[in-house]
């Protein structure tokens, strides 16, 4: 049995064709399969319902964005169940991720052949299953401050409007990050934005960390500290650009570590989980477990 879970508000709404096209796709590959629409406020809810009346599932797909994803990821748990990704978010940094493609026809007809399970280390933020990456400052608001209906008429695009408007008058919240390094040396450091990766990508196939290994106990970290829209705008800008220049910035450090806790010295902070924006700091960052992603 494959579990088709599939998201009917993500991405631009100008490639809901695409999204029809690759579910039924997916509904022509051999086997039984039922189709799930995730719900606004409960994105996990309808697939851990799906997973309890069938006891046969042997696969889920996650027909939308990286949000999608890591819904399916919190349903499915501890259960040894393959998920496989065919993209139709905004920024499908998990397909880039795992070398599928872009198109998600294409990614649907993929699962028809030989795929590559890729086991990913998952992270407990404020109990709350990571899978991706999490911002908190800058990014976060930028998830918080652009409405659903802009990134859905827009797609990224929106996102990118939404950067241009908020960066000018974005007050640089002062933060304090602590936490374990690689080696167990003690972190404890400030910073204006954070970003917690667990894979290379961020918002796209920019290789915003290219360092970072999804499969390993370890989670990287940038510790921003700019202060003004300059310095942020070139950061953002320095990320589009080969052999990560933006890393080389002196406002930029770059950490590894086994867990840690951001705390804001001023206001909350607003932070966004796998492209969900619903936390605000403070918030703690614990390894949780491990899920099963197919890629090529």
């Amino acid at each position: 049995m494959r579990i088709i879970v599939y998201n009917p508000r993500g991405g631009a709404a100008i490639w809901q064709s695409r999204l029809a096209a690759a579910l039924r796709e997916l509904q022509r590959l051999p086997g039984d399969s039922v189709l799930v629409p995730t719900e606004a406020r409960d994105m996990d809810g309808p697939i851990r319902r799906t997973l309890a009346m069938h006891s046969d599932v042997t696969q889920v797909v996650a027909c939308g964005g990286d949000g999608t994803v890591a819904a399916c990821a919190t349903a499915v748990g501890t259960a040894n169940i393959p998920i496989a990704i065919v993209p139709t978010g905004t920024t499908n940094v998990l397909a880039f991720e795992l070398g599928l493609p872009a198109h998600p026809v294409r990614a649907a007809r993929a699962l028809a052949g030989a795929m590559r399970p890729v086991v990913f280390r998952t992270w407990s933020v404020n109990g709350r299953p990571m899978l991706l990456q999490l911002g908190v400052g800058f990014d976060g608001l930028l998830m918080w401050r652009t409405p659903r209906r802009v990134k859905r008429a827009l797609g990224f695009l929106g996102v990118v409007i939404s950067a241009l408007r908020l960066g000018p008058s974005f007050d640089y919240p002062p933060m304090r990050v602590t936490g374990a390094l690689e080696d167990g040396t003690p972190l404890d450091a400030n910073a204006t934005s954070v970003m917690v990766a667990n894979a290379k990508r961020w918002a796209g196939p920019q290789l915003a960390v290219p360092m970072a290994d999804t499969t390993d106990d370890l989670v990287d970290v940038l510790l921003l500290s700019y202060q003004s829209f300059p310095e942020l705008a070139r950061f953002w800008l320095a990320i589009l650009f080969p052999n990560a220049p933006h890393l080389r910035l002196p406002y930029v450090r770059h950490v590894r570590l086994r867990r840690l806790t951001i705390a804001s010295l001023a206001r909350p902070v607003e932070a966004h989980l796998d492209g969900e924006p619903d936390l605000t700091t403070p918030l703690t960052v614990e390894p949780l477990g491990r899920v099963t992603l197919l890629g090529l």
